[in-house]
């Protein structure tokens, strides 16, 4: 085949024309329609032994199906016939060239085909490799010389102006920056906004930023336009005061999930305008000669999209500072056997990287019922005073992996806070236990140093050692009832019991209706799994729950006066400092032997569904 192609297929198109290539692909390659599948299913057969595959070609100058190789070859040698198309993947066969050929027209068509198939069968289109558009393809011969990333390459690093006691804000900014799926998803200009709410939008800012970051340029920038939107929807943080770098990660996130929100709601009312304009035109009268049916399901993909923007359905509570829920009282108790982590299951780019599930399971002391809660968060407090109680654990924690053991160790609530069983119908002592149902792509942390008390106001500034390398597998949900068998033991001893009650009761429906709705530890791992919004073939066995370190915020200084300063992974293994607008390379050890304030993991394996 010769620069300008195959000179076979050329003779080919001069002679028959795109039709027949056009009609093949659409009813036996793409089948863009019902009827198309139709066909496909009872006539492509191969002529010769009559099998459907599991590679069959299709003769593109007569009508003749063949099994790769001997059949499909024994035909070409009989009738000449040069030109073939490959049926699974829709490519173009020359036997006087002996390969695949590529055809510029060719591919447009099949393109288009592939749209109507996903449309027709309401899915997403499948990988497509990038195809540089016309003025993608000037701009890159109008500029050959460009960025390449090496080790020592500096894209992507920017110092940011202190605009007056501003360092909390740059250093969760340059956090955010260096997240990886959210850098990829600013940078493919994935974010949609109309040009009335585009101005106040916080996203379209976070935007212009990565698209600032990642230009080339050296020089420090400004967040004076950041500051100022913040301040607009977060009026708490307005002011040139220090403000704790926690508290406006909180903030931030809360603000950019709400405008994806009117985003995504925006994008929806313009796509059902769409849809109606569509239906509106298939109602028109259609061309009843036509060889291939090229309607459209009625808005069927636009309707989906609408579905998933709609603002009901899709309301995520807004997370407080901590990640901890309070205990539950005797109004607003559940017994939960199948609970989603997530139930508004928020779509927006925030909460698929930042929103996991916390479960809570509250046992009571006098007859074993579980109480299970699940609420989402975006990051973890953790305490680092003393601990002392009944059970004899006390002292500070001195490491991340203490902190999470005493976040989810079991904890006596006491007399003084008691709650009101539902399986006991009065209020009695309980247990409370913390774990993790489901984690988000990005799990943060936020180590309290910050002490506030009707006494004095401190900061603890104790060394908390935090490892580069995370597993997180043994405070998941799954993982922490494992350990408690008797625990389960006994509840399902206290439901047999329950039933046997309800039996004796007879004509009074309250006793049955607890016993139904009573612990949550006999639910079974199926149903376990589809709680924790798995798929059915990926179980908490084969989960990988392990993270990344690579981002650490640190605030040095005392309560009143002090300075924030942050370090970030900026490739693999290379890391740098943050202070303001000074950039500076830094080592793994610095950065672990750093005070640590806010920890940033990555998750090192992403489970798609």
């Amino acid at each position: 085949m010769g620069d300008t192609g195959c000179a076979h297929f050329v003779a080919y198109v001069k002679e028959y024309g795109y039709d027949s290539f056009s009609v093949v692909h659409a009813y036996f390659s793409a089948c863009i329609s019902k009827e198309a599948r139709r066909r496909k299913a009872l006539s492509c057969l191969c002529h010769k032994c009559g099998s459907s595959g599991p590679q069959l070609y299709s003769c593109l100058h007569c009508i003749y199906f063949g099994c790769k190789g001997a059949h499909i070859n024994e035909h070409y040698k009989q009738t000449k016939h040069f030109m073939a198309l490959e049926l699974c993947y829709g490519m173009l066969y020359c036997y006087q060239c002996r390969d695949f050929i590529y055809s510029s027209e060719c591919q447009a068509i099949a393109e288009r085909h592939l749209r109507l198939e996903a449309r027709s069968l309401n899915k997403s289109l499948s990988w497509r490799p990038w195809r540089p558009s016309k003025l993608e393809i000037e701009l890159l011969r109008k500029n050959p010389k460009r960025r390449h990333v090496t080790a020592f390459s500096s894209i992507g690093l920017r110092g940011l102006l202190n605009l007056g006691s501003t360092c909390f804000m740059n250093c969760i900014v340059q956090a955010l920056i260096h997240t990886p799926l959210l850098r990829d998803y600013f940078l493919a200009e994935l974010h949609e906004c109309t040009s009335k709410t585009a101005v106040k939008c916080l996203v379209c800012e976070v935007s212009r930023l990565f698209q600032e970051f990642y230009s080339g340029a050296k020089g420090p920038l400004s967040l004076h336009r950041l500051l100022h939107l913040i301040w607009n929807h977060a009026r708490h943080l307005a002011g040139y005061e220090q403000q704790d770098a926690h508290e406006f990660f909180i903030a931030t996130l809360d603000v950019l999930h709400r405008h994806c929100k009117i985003s995504m709601t925006e994008l929806a009312a313009s796509v059902a305008a769409a849809a109606a304009a569509e239906k509106f035109q298939q109602q028109q009268p259609q061309n009843q000669h036509s060889n291939a049916n090229f309607h459209l399901p009625q808005g069927s993909l636009q309707q989906q999209l609408l579905q998933q923007s709609t603002p009901n359905a899709q309301q995520l509570p807004s997370v407080a500072g901590t990640a901890v829920p309070t205990a539950p009282n005797s109004g607003a108790s559940s017994n939960t056997t199948q609970a989603d982590p997530n139930p508004a299951q928020c779509n927006c780019i925030i909460d698929q990287i930042f929103t996991g599930g916390l479960q809570s399971d509250v046992v009571c002391q006098a007859c074993n019922g579980v109480s299970t809660t699940i609420d989402p968060f975006w990051d973890i407090s953790l305490d680092l005073g003393e601990s002392s109680n009944s059970q004899g654990y006390g002292g500070p924690p001195k490491s991340l992996i203490d902190c999470l053991e005493r976040f989810t160790r079991a904890e006596h609530l006491g007399s003084s806070a008691k709650i009101k069983c539902n399986t006991c119908k009065s209020y009695q002592e309980s247990t409370k236990q913390l774990s993790m149902r489901t984690l988000p792509i990005v799990a943060s942390f936020h180590l309290k140093r910050f002490e506030h008390s009707s006494l004095i106001d401190k900061k603890i500034s104790t060394f908390i050692s935090f490892p580069s390398e995370l597993d997180m597998t043994p405070f998941m949900s799954q993982k922490k009832s494992d350990q408690q068998p008797d625990r389960k033991a006994s509840t399902q001893q206290q439901q047999q019991q329950q039933q046997q009650h309800s039996d004796n009761v007879g004509a009074n429906g309250s006793s049955s209706s607890a016993a139904t709705g009573a612990p949550s530890a006999s639910s079974n791992q199926c149903d376990e799994d589809r709680g924790n919004g798995l798929p059915p073939q990926y179980s908490r066995d084969t989960a990988d729950f392990r993270y990344s370190l690579y981002a650490v915020i640190n605030h040095v200084g005392t309560l009143d006066a002090g300075h924030y300063t942050a370090y970030v992974r900026h490739q693999k293994d290379i890391w740098v400092k943050c202070d303001d607008n000074v950039i500076t390379t830094a080592t793994l050890k610095q950065v672990l032997d750093s005070e640590g304030y806010l920890l940033f993991y990555h998750k090192k394996i992403l489970e798609y569904e």
